[in-house]
């Protein structure tokens, strides 16, 4: 192929971009603060959108049923880094404050993305953005993650993160990739540079998807934990607290590519794949990210459970609040306008207003809404146990059982439809 490819020079520009971040990195980080942070922010960025061109672009070559989880797994990468990093060094102040921003930052973004297009100018908008369905398969991200933000509220009580919560929390990610890989679904169609770069002949395209899986996780390996440092030397600079600095602007940075290719989605008529990437993105902090840190914290310099003081046990009620809400909204697998602008409207206010007592107020506010609606909804909960357990083994049935298309007192899907009265009451005179 060509090298004057537009998708070629995409690539190239985006490599060159992390280039300041790794000088500053190789040159020991000399430079102030301020430079620092744009420097590394803008080498995360990059090599987050490299890996997840990656990573879509592999889809061709993985089972679809793992597609969404794994590009959710690579997604987070970055603020994983963090996370980890700091529970490492036993600075349990900051070790909540990615992950609770990136939770809510995907999960708020997932809920109210219709509200977001409805507020474009008309001649951005596309010609019809309705209630959204997601594809039946991705029920399990809800069920894994009201499941996940149930367990994390121990931590809330409790006042501390144990290697009981790390095992359950784990142990739930397992769960969630066991059964995305057995629910199967339709994985979202690759876009811009990953489409192209799945249309390559299948040993190009090997050669490339691992050459810029390299390159970006070098990059965001040796970028990651420094933009973090810088996020907080910065913060002390200009009077802003460093732990809102953290929770906010490394999210945003890291999770920039899923939201543009949510968005885009959404864009393009296909907003319920959107909402499942950014679905499991959050499964993945609820679960694997929450999970590991206890055990990083105590393997790094701090020793026993992860500690949580007053306002990060605040955050991360706010935190499990717009988790429930979010599977509320989704639990029929529809997404209104109504439910979407409730989730635009609370999580600006939250952003918006980051007092310590007005989160506790919020994280009020989200759990009543979320309760309510649940309540509500509450004969559509089956259905998320459902979709925990395995899928029943249809190999050993005749071909023709659970699949008659018609027959007397059978429905098209093998279950027995209600007798009419006539009909109970021959069968009892048979009986007789």
């Amino acid at each position: 192929m060509p090298s004057h490819d537009p998708w070629q020079r995409t690539l190239a520009v985006t490599a060159a971009c992390t280039a300041p971040g790794l000088l500053v990195r190789l040159t020991g980080g000399a430079a102030a603060y301020p430079v620092q942070l744009v420097a590394y922010g803008t080498a995360v960025v990059a090599a987050a959108f490299m890996l997840a061109w990656a990573c879509e672009a592999a889809q061709v070559d993985v089972a679809h049923g793992l597609v969404v989880a794994v590009v959710a797994f690579v997604a987070i990468l970055p603020e994983y880094i963090v996370e980890v990093h700091f529970a490492l060094i036993g600075e349990a102040e900051y070790v909540t404050a990615n992950l609770t921003g990136a939770s809510r930052l995907l999960l708020g973004f997932a809920v109210a993305m219709p509200a977001v297009v409805a507020l474009l100018p008309k001649r951005w908008r596309p010609l019809h953005v309705g209630p959204l369905e997601l594809p039946r398969p991705h029920r399990i991200e809800l069920a894994v993650l009201a499941l996940g933000a149930l367990w994390s509220l121990r931590g809330v009580l409790g006042g501390k993160l144990t290697l009981l919560d790390s095992a359950v929390l784990i142990g739930l990610y397992v769960l969630y990739l066991r059964r995305a890989a057995a629910a199967g679904g339709e994985a979202p169609a690759p876009i811009g540079v990953a489409a192209q770069l799945a249309a390559l002949p299948a040993g190009e395209r090997h050669r490339w998807v691992a050459g810029l899986m390299l390159f970006s996780a070098t990059i965001i390996l040796l970028t990651a934990v420094p933009f973090g440092d810088a996020v907080l030397g910065a913060g002390a600079l200009v009077g802003i607290s460093p732990y809102l600095l953290l929770q906010w602007i490394v999210p945003v940075a890291t999770e920039t590519p899923e939201l543009v290719v949510a968005f885009v989605l959404v864009m393009h008529g296909r907003g319920g794949q959107g909402i499942a990437v950014l679905l499991a993105g959050a499964v993945s902090q609820y679960t694997l990210a929450l999970g590991t840190l206890p055990l990083a914290y105590r393997a790094g310099a701090a020793s026993g459970p992860l500690p949580l003081a007053g306002r990060e046990r605040v955050e991360l009620l706010l935190t499990i609040g717009v988790a429930l809400y979010a599977v509320a909204a989704l639990v029929r697998l529809r997404l209104s306008r109504g439910d979407s602008s409730i989730m635009l409207a609370l999580f600006a206010a939250q952003f918006i207003l980051p007092g310590v007592v007005t989160r506790f107020v919020f994280a009020v506010i989200f759990w009543a809404v979320a309760v309510d609606v649940l309540v509500a909804e509450r004969r559509q909960l089956p259905s998320l146990v459902a979709a925990l357990r395995p899928p029943r083994d249809t190999a050993s049935r005749p071909a023709h059982a659970g699949a008659q298309p018609s027959g007397r007192g059978r429905t098209r899907r093998g279950r027995s439809r209600p007798r009419s009265p006539a009909e109970a009451s021959a069968s009892r005179s048979r009986r007789r």
